[in-house]
């Protein structure tokens, strides 16, 4: 079974943004983007600020500022921390409310069956709701949550179908780690972001041991 981590992300809720204010200027003196490095993609107008660089993909709405790294694994907990921690350590008078962090993998079994996957994994035969959907055409998944690096982790497994370039859709299955944590009081907002952007790494390497317990799940 092949297996792939497709993305991750840092998603930071505010109360409110004011994304004009992560503009070019801005965010060369902050040392976050040389000029150099701003690529086609990038937009800066009012409500919406999104800034594609080599290094990650960051957005910033009235709601919300998410940012994708672009770097190797390895760097990017050294990278998170600069660019959120800086931004959050300068808007100091932002209300931020949420911090996330998210992963999502692709599990895509060698025969592509992923009915028979999904089946052997998560149908439990003798409950009620279950056998309701005791039919060759069904689909399962599963949703779980726990508390862990301070955060509450909550997993989403599902099976989905991805356009391909080229030839036939392909069928996988689509897990979603979102590590989720409310943020305290004003006074204590910087620095609880900064200590949860540290178990980055931790977080990672957490999400995929689930995605191979899940896998050699799928293979026995």
């Amino acid at each position: 079974m092949r297996r792939e981590r497709i993305g991750s992300n840092v998603v930071v809720v505010a109360q409110h943004f004011n994304p004009s204010i992560v503009n070019q200027i801005w965010l060369a003196r902050h040392g976050l983007v040389a000029e150099a490095d701003i690529e086609p993609g990038s937009i800066f107008v009012d409500g919406l600020v999104q800034v594609c660089t080599p290094r990650f993909i960051l957005l910033v709405t009235p709601e919300q500022m998410q940012l994708v790294p672009r770097v190797p694994e390895d760097e990017q907990e050294a990278l998170i921390g600069h660019v959120i921690g800086t931004i959050v350590g300068t808007l100091l008078h932002t209300p931020f409310r949420a911090l996330g962090l998210n992963f999502m993998w692709h599990l895509v079994p060698d025969d592509g069956d992923v009915r028979s996957l999904t089946r052997r994994l998560f149908f439990t035969p003798h409950r009620p709701l279950f056998q309701d959907f005791d039919v060759p055409d069904a689909n399962f998944g599963v949703y779980l949550s726990r508390d862990m690096f301070g955060f509450r982790l909550k997993l989403d497994v599902k099976p989905i179908t991805v356009a391909m370039p080229e030839g036939p859709p392909e069928h996988s299955l689509y897990m979603l780690f979102n590590y989720h944590a409310d943020l305290p009081p004003a006074g204590e907002t910087v620095q609880t972001i900064t200590e949860l952007l540290r178990r980055w790494r931790e977080a990672a390497e957490e999400a995929r041991r689930s995605v191979g317990t899940i896998q050699d799940g799928g293979e026995a």
